[in-house]
Parts: C-alpha cells; sequence; structure tokens
C-alpha cells in the first residue's frame, strides 16, 4: 500500500513537470526608454562620429526626450519552457541568450542547447514510469532517484546562484521553472524514502 501511494506521488510529480513546461518560465519587463539607450549605444558602436551615426543619435535623443516627458512605457515578455527553442533560433534573442545562461551556466551552442529543456519533461514521464516499474523492483527506483536528484539539485543550485546582473537582459524567474525543479526535487526525495522503505521491508 505504501508502494502505490509512494507511486501516486511521483506520478502527481510528474504531473506538475509536464504541465510546468508550459507555464511562464521567465518575464523580462523591457521599458521603452531601456530600449533607446540600446539602439544609442548600438549605433555610437557601429557608426561612430559618421555623419549617420550622428543624424541617428540625434533622432532616438528626440525620442528619449519624448519618453521622459510622458512616462516610460513598460513592455512584459513572459516565455514558457515550450518557447525557449524558438527563441533562441531567432536572430539575435538576448531574452533567449539569458535563459541558456540561468539553465546553463552558459550561452555557447544556444541553439543546441535550447532543445536540451525538452528533456526536462521528458525526463518528468521517465521517472512516473520507473515509479510503476519500481512497484515490482526497486532497481527502477534508483535509477528513477539519480535523474531526479542530478536534475533537481543542478537545477536549483544554478537557478539560486546565477547573477542576474551579468545577463544579456534583465529577468525574473516564474513559477513554472520553480515548480519544475522542485518537482524533481520532491521525486527525489520520494525516491529516497522508498529505498529506505524497501530496505526495511
Amino acid at each position: 500500500m505504501k508502494k502505490l501511494i509512494l507511486c501516486a506521488l511521483v506520478i502527481i510529480g510528474s504531473a506538475v513537470i509536464i504541465l510546468s513546461f508550459f507555464a511562464p518560465w521567465a518575464k523580462i519587463v523591457t521599458s521603452a526608454a531601456g530600449v533607446t539607450k540600446e539602439l544609442q549605444n548600438t549605433s555610437q558602436k557601429n557608426l561612430g562620429d559618421s555623419k549617420l551615426g550622428r543624424e541617428i543619435s540625434g533622432n532616438i535623443a528626440k525620442v528619449s526626450a519624448f519618453l521622459s516627458g510622458v512616462g516610460d512605457i513598460k513592455i512584459k515578455t513572459v516565455v514558457s519552457g515550450y518557447d525557449i527553442p524558438a527563441l533562441a533560433n531567432s536572430q539575435g534573442s538576448k531574452l533567449a541568450l539569458s535563459l541558456t545562461e540561468v539553465l546553463f551556466k552558459s550561452a555557447e551552442n544556444l541553439d543546441v542547447k535550447s532543445y536540451l529543456v525538452y528533456l526536462l519533461p521528458i525526463l518528468g514521464i521517465v521517472c512516473g514510469g520507473l515509479a510503476v516499474l519500481g512497484l515490482k523492483h526497486t532497481i527502477f527506483i534508483f535509477v528513477m532517484s539519480l535523474i531526479s536528484g542530478a536534475v533537481s539539485i543542478a537545477g536549483l543550485y544554478n537557478l539560486k546562484t546565477m547573477d542576474v546582473s551579468s545577463l544579456a537582459v534583465k529577468i525574473g524567474i516564474e513559477n513554472g521553472l520553480w515548480h519544475t525543479m522542485y518537482a524533481f526535487l520532491l521525486i527525489f526525495v520520494i525516491g529516497i524514502a522508498w529505498i529506505l522503505f524497501a530496505r526495511k521491508a
């Protein structure tokens, strides 16, 4: 009976992981003033003190002055795990770059790494399947615990130790990503409890 309850809890954790993949993972708040500032920097970097560069800088300065008069405009963008590969494969997506740095500590090979997020719901399903198989053979619970432990510990460590000041854009981690990592952590804890229970039986 205890095994059935533990198995049901793992399956619930797996369902949370799958649902969280489509929930908001990150939010970026972009201000119009911030965008004009970045345009100004890009213009100065690429065009320098040329006639075209001065003309563009002048126009951007006018926009900045207008915004300071009417108040800054905030634009909010929310991204789910499912959205990350599409973002990463769009040209120069700084949001995808920042999210990849959060998840993997490095944005090298961004297009390849972005597809690794699909492993999270797949591993969630695998953990659920291993829990069902574990009703008969405890070895499957060892494998489930290794998978969920590795994902949760690495994921939570990256989230807790990320340096947001170094990211390409300022982002906030939303509940979808936290729920994913805590669901894997729950499965890991259940796996340990299951193994201890099996040894006593």
